[in-house]
């Protein structure tokens, strides 16, 4: 049978790898590894040392008769003349893949913000989309795609970006009710990525949540007594003689009447039910609070209520915040640092003093352009973007966001962005601004 080779397919390798020489064109010598990474030892325990060879991006040895173009070399020389006609997408986009790797395994190493609570490093939350027979995975959705920041005691960090962008993924996998792919999580300088649910429970009473639906995230048969004193319980925060007294005490800060305790969460309006997920989430004397949503299911008037209960329990007890959220105006109100996300990307990030007065992302500046303004007075320059936001199983090359972009250049459909800080403490991904020191 006729064996075909499909049309561009690269040659197959013959003969030995390129040796790898030095400056006086010696051969040079590497220490000799397994398939997995592993040292390959002599009888005597000793590593043994081969001559080392030439590799690409990837780390596999390159082949005379096989061509090869470095795609940092391929990279240069299409910024240089603006030609990308020749430009392998498919190979950049690996490039950007390996560097991303390399740079997540060389922060590792680096010790955590002794001042910040929470700091996240290139955090990966990948989700199996399609497997072979044998259950590899070929297909990924990439939920969350390297993201990172910091956050210090007492703040509160604003996420905002479309439906779908993995904001709240982010939060789960921040609080571990997901297992994420990569990345670190560090909370009080402490590691918690690769953490069990075992190693977990001694800090559920630090890291809480506040779901975005109050009507699914209570149980319809346990009363509000139940429902705020089975935690309270469970970590052994108050005895069982004082749980009654303890609980009465947070409904008060909450807002809650105490006769309250004996009723059924259905007897409630949705702003008295949020208001007894708060309460949950501050029954176990928490440091760190994810509020998805909290207040996208109310009517405006109730959100005020909710919003202004969370500010007043944040100066009260010292609470840190990640608020997650549509409503760029409620962001604006109750947070310190923004965070703008873009399938899976943070895409912006600084201060929100920076973010709403210099917006420097495309993106930002069209999400903060449909933001409605009181005065009449004002002419809005609306942004309107184009298009329906791409799958992040199958996102755009180069810059996720170049396919709906008003400023989109060529660069820009072959090339992502370097996510880089040009203000103190204000970070952007965009090839607007310069992308080399």
């Amino acid at each position: 049978m006729k064996s075909f080779k499909r049309a561009g397919a690269k040659p197959e390798p013959k003969g030995d790898p390129i040796p790898l020489l030095d400056a006086d064109g010696n051969p040079v010598t590497e220490l000799k590894r397994d398939k997995k990474g592993r040292l390959v030892l002599d009888k005597e325990g000793m590593p043994i040392k081969v001559p080392a060879v030439k590799r690409d991006f990837y780390g596999n040895p390159l082949y005379e008769n096989v061509p090869y173009t470095d795609p940092e070399e391929a990279r240069k020389t299409a910024l240089r003349s603006g030609d990308f006609a020749e430009f392998d997408d498919e190979t950049e986009a690996a490039y950007e893949q390996v560097l991303r790797e390399r740079a997540a395994e060389e922060d590792s190493s680096l010790a955590p913000d002794p001042d910040a609570l929470l700091e996240v490093r290139h955090l990966k939350m990948y989700f199996p989309l399609k497997k072979t027979i044998s259950g590899k995975v070929t297909l990924w959705l990439r939920a969350v795609d390297d993201v990172s920041f910091k956050l210090h005691a007492g703040e509160t960090l604003g996420i905002v970006g479309e439906s779908g962008c993995g904001k709240t993924t982010m939060g789960r996998s921040i609080l571990k009710l997901y297992q994420p792919t990569g990345g670190q999580i560090f909370f009080d300088q402490t590691d918690i990525a690769g953490y069990n649910s075992k190693q977990m429970r001694p800090l559920r009473t630090k890291m809480q949540i506040i779901f975005q639906d109050p009507y699914s995230s209570l149980p319809p048969r346990s009363t509000v007594g139940g429902i705020l004193s089975e935690p309270v319980l469970v970590h052994k925060i108050a005895s069982k003689q004082d749980v009654r007294s303890y609980v009465l005490k947070i409904m008060e800060q909450c807002g809650l009447r105490d006769y309250y305790y004996e009723r059924y969460p259905h007897e409630f309006s949705g702003g008295q039910r949020q208001r007894i997920c708060i309460a949950r989430a501050l029954s176990v004397n928490p440091k760190l609070v994810i509020c998805d949503e909290p207040v996208s299911a109310l009517d405006v008037s109730i959100q005020a209520q909710i919003i202004n209960l969370l500010k007043h329990l944040q100066e009260q007890l010292g609470l840190t915040y990640v608020f997650i959220s549509h409503d760029l105006s409620v962001v604006k109100h109750i947070s310190d640092k923004i965070g703008v996300m873009y399938l899976g990307s943070m895409v912006e990030f600084g201060s929100k003093k920076d973010i709403f007065s210099h917006p420097m992302h495309p993106y930002t500046q069209a999400l903060f352009s449909a933001v409605p303004n009181p005065n009449p007075d004002v002419k809005m320059e609306r942004i309107v973007l184009s298009g329906d936001i791409p799958s992040p199983a199958n996102p755009p090359k180069g810059c996720k966001f170049h396919t709906r972009c008003p400023k989109c250049m060529e660069v820009c459909k072959h090339i992502a962005p370097q996510y880089r800080e040009y203000e103190k403490g204000h970070f952007v991904a965009c090839h607007c601004y310069p992308q080399e020191d």
